[in-house]
This record gives C-alpha cells, structure tokens and sequence, in this order.
C-alpha cells in the first residue's frame, strides 16, 4: 500500500509542477527551434522536477536505492526541446542524484539515465507519428527500468516483482497523463497567444489594429513631452476604396488592403508605428520627426502607392492611389491630444482638393518639392 502511495505521489508531482511551467512559459512554447536561453531554462525546470521526485521517491533494500519517475520529465523535455535541454536536465539530476550518495544506486541511475537521453534521441528520429514515438519513449524506459531493477533487487525477486508491476503501470499512466496534460497546455498557450496578438495586430494586413494604435500614440505622446522632441502622425486612406469593391469584389478588396499594408511598411522608416485603424484607412506614427521631414515622408509614401501595381489575381492588377493627412506636435498643433483630428482633418482636406496627394493644415500638394 506504501508503494502504491508513493508513486500516486510522484504522478502528482510531475502534474502538478507541468500545470506551472506552462504558466511561467505561456509566451511561447517549447520547440527545437526555441532560443538557448529558453532550452537551458526548461532543461533545469526538468531537472528540479527529477531531484524533487527523488526527495519523494520510493526506497527500498536499503537507504542507497532510490526508484521513482525522474525519467518523466526527462522524455518530455528532450521530445519536445531536442538535445541540449535534456542533456541539462540529465546533469542536474544525476549531479543531485551523487550529492545523495556515491554508491552502486548511483551509478547505476547514470547508466540509466544515460541510456534513456539515448534512446529518447533516437526515437525522435522516427518517421512516425508524435503519439507513436511518445509510445515507444515509455515502454522503452519501462524496459530499461526492469533490466537494470533485476540486478539492483536480484536478492528479493518478490520485491522486485511488486515493483515492477507497480513499475510499469505508474511510468505508463503517468507518462500518458504527462504528454496529454503537456499537449493540452500547450494548445491552450498557443490559442491564448493568437488571442492575445489578434487584440493588437489587424488579422488582414498584420499591422497594428486601431487598439493598438491608441496605445502607441499615446505613448509616443508622453515620450515626446516628457523628451521635448517632435511628433507628426500621417493618415491615408485609399481613393475611390469602394470602386474597387464594387468592381471586382470585396475578396479582390481585402486582396489590395493586404498588398497596401505591406507597402506601407515597406515605405515607412524602420521604427515607424504602421497602422491600419479601420476600413481603408492607415497611420504611421512618426518619432521625433519634424513636418517638413513628416511631409517628405509622407510624399514618399504616396508617390510609391502611386507608381506600384497591385494585383488581383495572377491576371489582373491595378494601380490606385492615396489622400494623405499629416500633422506635427509641436508645430502645427500646439496640444499632442489634437495629433490625430489634424491629421485627419488634413486628409480631408487632400480629398476636397483632388486627391492623390499629401496635405498638413492648409499646405497641399501632389508632388512635395524638397
């Protein structure tokens, strides 16, 4: 009954201390391709787990042999993270496993250990399915547990039959728990993470959404105060936008709002903040960027949606311009919380003025001469 006990301890451990990981680590999920920092930090999460399990673990014969389920967390993060966090997690299991105690059990533990990261390597080579390969990762350890518990428990074969019954029905449970509990949280993760970045970035053009916007300006508004340095704020919106839907179609339309985005970028500076706020209307918020340089910017901007085609589909592409408004804290609006009604009132204004060009309060023009 202690033994039963006692493993129904090391399952709950190893969920338990899983369910926190995914809290600590719910930004990205681990994957071959995660950073060194990330595989070196889960390698070591891993490797608590093992010396706390060892602390709970089951003894038996006597104070020197220890059994319990550190190969868990061992598989699940060189399955998911590769080579390096497993190797981490496997030193410090085994460094923490010889602080304990220098003796045949600890050798032994590293031979087991070692032949688990192994075979865990090779099994992640398969060309099957995740589950498949999961599978194989467990009963593998339980084979290797029993081969080398034969020798450790040669002089009580009941004993050694006991646990290796309890053995292998624990390791297979709690493994099965483990991957499905890892898979669920990691799903969880990845939707709280689409969730969290659909919030602020605009799903069709990938720019920031309005919200997104909103916070930036006016965090660029306190930064430009409290530094004392220009902000100027460019808003565009598509000409003749609704012609094109109506001609070939709001697919077709969503199609050059994705195409006007990525150009938009293209054209603005690097740390430029692009924006789409709604329909076919954009920003770029400008840092430290007077309205003479705004004005350049902006004409840059215009003139390459001018020249650019846009395309439809592989047979038909089209060209399209772009109204411009534009205003600059301090110098055409003495407070930052007009930026953005001068700026589109600007733009309203390059509209009633023809379209296709740039305005900043009453200065319009088609072509900005620098």
């Amino acid at each position: 009954m202690q033994l039963i006990h006692d493993f129904f301890v090391n399952m709950m451990i190893i969920l338990a201390l899983l369910f926190l990981y995914y809290q600590f680590f719910r930004e990205e999920n681990l994957t071959p391709t995660s950073s060194i920092k990330r595989k070196f930090l889960s390698g070591l999460y891993a490797g608590m787990i093992g010396i706390l399990l060892m602390i709970y673990s089951i003894q038996v014969v006597d104070s020197t042999t220890i059994i319990d389920l550190r190969h868990i967390p061992l598989l699940l993060v060189t399955l998911y993270g590769g080579p390096l966090p497993g190797m981490i997690a496997l030193i410090v299991i085994q460094i923490t496993r010889f602080i304990i105690g220098i003796n045949l059990s600890s050798f032994v533990s590293l031979g087991l250990l070692t032949s688990l990261y192994i075979g865990y390597l090779f099994f992640r080579k398969w060309k099957v399915s995740f589950i498949a390969i999961a599978f194989w990762m467990i009963i593998y350890s339980n084979i290797a547990f029993s081969i080398i518990i034969v020798y450790v428990l040669l002089d009580i074969k009941s004993l050694f039959s006991e646990i290796n019954v309890l053995y292998w029905i624990t390791s297979t449970v709690t493994g099965a728990m483990a991957l499905y509990t890892t898979e669920h949280l990691r799903k969880t993760n990845h939707l709280f993470k689409e969730y969290k970045k659909s919030a602020t970035i605009d799903p069709l053009t990938g720019l920031n959404n309005v919200r997104s916007f909103d916070e930036a300006l006016n965090s660029a508004i306190q930064e430009s105060t409290n530094a004392e340095k220009p902000l100027s704020l460019l808003v565009i919106d598509i000409d003749h936008f609704k012609h094109v839907n109506d001609t070939y179609g709001h697919a077709a339309g969503d199609t050059i709002l994705a195409q006007f985005g990525k150009t938009l970028r293209i054209a603005a500076r690097m740390n430029d903040i692009v924006s789409r706020n709604g329909g076919e209307e954009f920003t770029i918020l400008l840092d430290n960027c007077s309205n003479r340089e705004a004005l350049a910017i902006g004409e840059q901007v215009r003139s390459t949606i001018e020249e650019i085609s846009f395309s439809i589909n592989k047979d038909i592409s089209i060209h399209i311009t772009a109204s411009i408004g534009t205003s600059t804290f301090p110098e055409t609006v003495p407070f930052p919380a007009q930026l953005y009604r001068e700026a589109d009132e600007a733009l309203y204004q390059a509209k009633r003025s023809g379209r296709n060009r740039i305005c900043s309060n009453e200065k319009t023009m088609k072509v900005y001469e620098y």
